[in-house]
């Protein structure tokens, strides 16, 4: 069920409920769903092919946050995804991340960036109407702390 804040799109001018329609329909034409979580980090479970999403957080980070995860996926479904991200398997079931070598931290880091730009395309293939300004500086704002993880500063 969508958090509270979220209305009926034919009910508002905010284009976000309507951004979110977009995003949930492509994900149900792959199979693919949104679960809302209040306590968890926004992921992706591929065992369960659902996007787990904090519903704690405004509107527009959700909205955000779906269209990384969902890059996350189409990242995953390229033929090249193992030749690319070869330590992909190793880190991402794992949930102690304090102690991964520099080379899987920096592979992380580089599939993160991949995440938010293949995140970006796929809003821009919808139309949603998001503010793009304010999605950079998301971005911007998770690969730093990615960042600061890499470098051992968490």
């Amino acid at each position: 069920m969508r958090p509270p804040l979220f209305r009926d799109p034919r009910f508002s001018r905010d284009p976000l409920p309507t951004a979110l329609k977009k995003i949930e329909g492509w994900l149900v034409e792959r199979r693919w769903c949104i679960k809302w979580s209040r306590g968890w980090d926004d992921h992706v479970n591929f065992t369960t092919q659902e996007i787990i999403v904090n519903s704690n957080r405004t509107p527009q980070s959700q909205v955000f946050g779906i269209l990384h995860e969902a890059g996350h996926i189409i990242l995953s479904e390229s033929s090249d995804y193992h030749f690319r991200f070869p330590n992909a398997d190793e880190y991402k079931h794992r949930p102690e991340r304090r102690h991964e070598s520099l080379r899987v931290r920096v592979e992380t880091l580089g599939e993160e960036w991949e995440a938010w730009c293949v995140g970006e395309g796929l809003a821009r293939k919808l139309g949603l109407e998001i503010d793009y300004e304010s999605y950079h500086a998301a971005r911007n704002r998770d690969l730093k702390s990615y960042a600061r993880w890499m470098v051992g500063l968490r």
